[in-house]
């Protein structure tokens, strides 16, 4: 099946470029008019499934609540219009705000249960919420903080299904301090719990991380920023039972950056890498390594070893002495401590060091092919690349230990979420045949990600978290 679908996808573009071929630059303005167009477009990007054996382990469970996800970057208006020389040479009737009413039907075709959307204008709210509503969708916006000199008129914004979700609790925040040197960017981030049709819990979390490629320092302060906000709500006790979590966005960072690491390993030693190379957006020539200490805990009210706010409950390796952690360390002088917020036990770390236990996954491979069919989610001038993403914890498709060691998710008893498949990403080759974006196709200078989940949880145990 899938191998016709590429079939499908081939003749696609073999269509779209001798159409291209036999028209003006002044002609090409007429495609998502086109049902026919629309339909052509999402059988290009037709769905992959993941491996069908992780379809055997949903029989164990007696809830399974399906759902589905999409992310998209939008591109915002202003900033379009302010970078106006990344779209020279691309047709004005692609780059205005009608753009939108191609956005809308392709998301609306799509059909997902939750959208996603970063760098989305605020006057832009009325249109989308319009839309969307009268299809039975809610809405949720975040805009990015002000800042004197550096005023955004864009932010996050998150639609959902009414009637499958109920939102319990917004936590959404400006990614922004006035005292912490790499918290002075006005991004930001939401972070939302719903409650599913089926009683269980969903954390669903939405940003736009900052786009200078120097500043790794600021990138990793952001992220370290939502993922203990998302911490301390989905498990505040660092124990079993905490809720999954989906998180989409535009993290301005490519597979296999430490960035990216530090969400699917849980640990980035940052001290080993220039602020150039946190993202691997470019490549670095810079030889100073980031120092320890991002930020100050006794300002921001978490630290970056485990992301624990300072009120944290004790864990286990609280009863582990200072002496004992660090005992045959080569340098002292590379290990500190913190206070534990309950039995007040000195907690050890070595400094430079960011961990956290939500155990991400992406939910594309991200697989390292030569550029031409590597898939990728921006298309900038003649710079394509991997810089969106759908992470997703609590999966149950591997037999990976949850925080406290488990490998039975019987002993565990965590709600599991599983990947069922993805919407294909056109490759690098397909893009450059197509054109550069925004065009007739796609209406902003990103692609829209789109994954199916499934829910897993026992009746019985459910909500623990």
């Amino acid at each position: 099946n899938e191998y016709k679908s590429y079939l499908r996808c081939d003749l696609f573009f073999l269509i779209l470029i001798i159409q291209r071929s036999q028209l003006e630059p002044q002609h090409l303005t007429q495609s998502w008019d086109s049902a026919d167009m629309l339909q052509r477009h999402a059988l290009a990007r037709f769905w992959r499934h993941v491996n069908p054996a992780v379809h055997c382990n949903l029989r164990q469970y007696k809830s399974r609540f399906e759902f589905s996800v999409s992310s998209y970057n939008v591109l915002s208006q202003l900033l379009l219009e302010n970078n106006h020389y990344l779209y020279k040479g691309i047709p004005k009737k692609f780059l205005t705000a009608d753009r939108y009413n191609l956005i809308m039907r392709e998301l609306d075709y799509y059909n997902s249960d939750i959208i996603c959307l970063q760098e989305f204008d605020h006057q832009a709210r009325d249109d989308f919420a319009n839309y969307f509503g009268r299809r039975g969708y809610k809405n949720v916006y975040k805009r990015k903080p002000y800042i004197i000199g550096q005023q955004k008129d864009d932010g996050c914004f998150m639609m959902y299904r009414s009637d499958k979700f109920k939102l319990v609790q917004d936590a959404s925040m400006g990614l922004y301090h006035n005292q912490e040197r790499c918290l002075d960017k006005p991004n930001c981030a939401q972070i939302i719990v719903f409650q599913c049709m089926d009683g269980s819990k969903l954390c669903v979390a939405n940003t736009h991380l900052l786009f200078n490629p120097r500043r790794g320092d600021i990138k990793l302060a952001q992220i370290s920023l939502i993922l203990s906000q998302i911490q301390q709500i989905v498990n505040p006790e660092q124990g079993c039972g905490g809720f999954p979590v989906v998180f989409c966005g535009d993290f301005n960072t490519c597979p296999q950056a430490p960035l990216y690491n530090l969400m699917t390993s849980g640990r980035l030693q940052y001290t080993d890498y220039s602020g150039s190379q946190i993202s691997g957006q470019k490549a670095s020539t810079s030889v100073r390594k980031l120092a320890p200490g991002l930020w100050n805990p006794d300002i921001m009210g978490y630290h970056e070893h485990g992301l624990h706010f300072m009120s944290t409950p004790h864990v286990e390796s609280c009863a582990k002495t200072y002496k004992d952690i660090v005992k045959g360390a080569s340098s002292l002088e590379d290990w500190d401590g913190i206070n534990c917020g309950n039995c007040k036990r000195l907690y050890p770390y070595k400094r430079g060091t960011i961990t956290h236990n939500l155990s991400f996954r992406s939910a594309y491979s991200h697989v390292d092919t030569d550029n031409v069919t590597k898939e990728i989610t921006t298309y900038i001038q003649n710079d394509a690349r991997t810089v969106d993403y759908i992470w997703y914890s609590n999966h149950g498709d591997t037999e990976e230990a949850c925080v406290h060691g488990h490998t039975c998710r019987d002993e565990c008893r965590e709600p599991l979420l599983m990947l069922d498949s993805v919407r294909r990403l056109y490759t690098k080759g397909e893009l450059f045949a197509m054109g550069r974006l925004p065009n007739e196709l796609i209406g902003s200078d990103h692609q829209a990600l789109q994954a199916n989940f499934v829910l897993c949880s026992d009746p019985e145990t459910r909500n623990h978290g």
